[in-house]
C-alpha cells in the first residue's frame, strides 16, 4: 500500500501510532501488543498476506485493518468520528 494521506490511529501502550502502510499495519498486529485475537484481526491478518500475493486490495486490507482495530477498541474516538 503505497502511504495513504489519510493514516489510521491506533493507541499503543506507547500512545497514538499513526499507520499509513501495510507494512505499518503488520507490524502493529504482529508485535505483540495488539489487545485482541479475535475473527477481524485473524481476517486483517490474511488479508494483509493475501495483498502480499496480489489477491487483496489496499483498500480491502485498509478496511479489513480498520475492523480489527475496531474490535480490539484501539481506534481514538476522534477517528470514529470522521
Amino acid at each position: 500500500m503505497n502511504r495513504d494521506r489519510s493514516g489510521i490511529p491506533v493507541r499503543t501502550k506507547h500512545g497514538i501510532r499513526v499507520v499509513y502502510s501495510n507494512a505499518d499495519m503488520s507490524d502493529v498486529l504482529t508485535n505483540g501488543d495488539w489487545p485482541s485475537d479475535g475473527p477481524k484481526f485473524l481476517a486483517a491478518l490474511a488479508a494483509l498476506v493475501e495483498a502480499r500475493i496480489g489477491r487483496c486490495s489496499d483498500p480491502n486490507v485498509r478496511i479489513a485493518f480498520i475492523s480489527a482495530a475496531m474490535e480490539a477498541n484501539v481506534l481514538p474516538e476522534s477517528f470514529l468520528q470522521n
